[in-house]
């Protein structure tokens, strides 16, 4: 299978890398791949500047790689267009933090996989959880490779996409798949302010977790060292208060 492989990490984030040299073995691997970390920057693309692309080998077995100056999603429009055309499948990660909650509005990662969706392609962000120590991705690195097998056979409905996420466990510890909703990661003091030597006030945004407590969710999921999916649409009208709204009597002029 075409797979072009992608992240929010940076095109040097060791997820990205192991994730590449396991599928390269197997598949027709493109990496598209921004220049840098950018987390928190979600689906945002670049309009106000050109954006700048180099060839750029990681020698793992990959068919072609490129470094981008630009967001996750712009790699994606340029994959899609101009770097590589006509593939099956997008990839975004291995990404070293979870993409849970709350938090997934602002994933690059995700951001990623929504834009390959809009456009048909098929796709799935997969993500680690926290880790105390050296982060151990081996269980996300075989998970993929077993996903795109699956995937092969059976096909995402259109606009739909994946949100994996992994224990960050030794491979042997993982207790399975869970297939769950979204949970919640809300935060509470979000924004810190700060004052420079010079007394110029900052603000850091950051905030405290609030543990989120709600069974079946990716949350708990990982809690118990199962790896969770949740399936992902582009389409977030709400159909049930839509037809509420049609019993409005809304006139204008």
């Amino acid at each position: 299978m075409k797979i072009v492989i992608t992240n929010d990490d940076g095109i040097e984030a060791e997820g990205l890398k192991k994730l590449v040299k396991r599928l390269s073995a197997v598949e027709e691997v493109y990496v598209v791949a921004p220049d840098k970390k950018l987390a928190g920057i979600g689906g945002s693309l670049t309009f106000n500047r050109p954006i700048r692309v180099e060839n750029y080998p990681l020698s793992l077995g990959e068919k072609k790689s490129f470094r981008v100056f630009g967001t996750p999603a712009d790699c994606v429009f340029l994959a899609l267009d101009v770097l590589v055309k006509d593939f099956k499948l997008l990839i975004s990660g291995i990404n070293d933090e979870p993409n849970v909650g709350d938090d997934i509005r602002f994933s690059g990662t995700l951001g990623a996989c929504k834009e390959a969706a809009f456009s048909g392609i098929a796709s799935f962000g997969i993500s680690i959880e926290f880790g105390e120590g050296k982060n151990v991705f081996d269980g996300a690195v075989e998970f993929s490779a077993l996903l795109v097998d699956f995937l092969k056979k059976n096909h995402l409905p259109e606009g739909v996409f994946l949100n994996v996420n992994v224990p960050n466990v030794k491979l042997k510890k993982i207790r399975g798949v869970k297939l769950v909703k979204l949970g919640r990661r809300q935060y509470s003091n979000r924004v810190h302010k700060v004052a420079s030597p010079y007394g110029e006030e900052y603000y850091w945004i950051g905030g405290k977790l609030i543990t989120d407590f709600e069974k079946n969710t990716e949350n708990s999921s990982l809690k118990e060292n199962f790896i969770a999916i949740t399936p992902m649409k582009v389409d977030i009208t709400n159909y049930d208060f839509l037809e509420v709204m049609k019993k409005w009597k809304i006139k204008f002029p």
